[in-house]
């Protein structure tokens, strides 16, 4: 793991954290709803997880 993807995790999980557990394995960026463990969310790059999450969430809320 690069510094700069160290920097986008930090900055993933604090953004995020109180809805996803969020990581980077083997190059991949895996978001993991915390009420939806079976909703898994991926991604080649830090932006495009967040990309996805933003789009995840906001459904979630319209769902709600």
């Amino acid at each position: 793991m690069t510094s700069e993807d160290a920097a986008a995790l930090l900055h993933l999980r604090g953004l995020w954290q109180e809805a996803y557990a969020i990581t980077f394995c083997g190059g991949v960026w895996i978001a993991r709803r915390h009420d939806n463990a079976d909703r898994v969310i991926t991604a080649d790059t830090a932006s495009g997880l967040r990309w996805q999450i933003r789009t995840d969430y906001g459904e979630w809320l319209r769902t709600r």
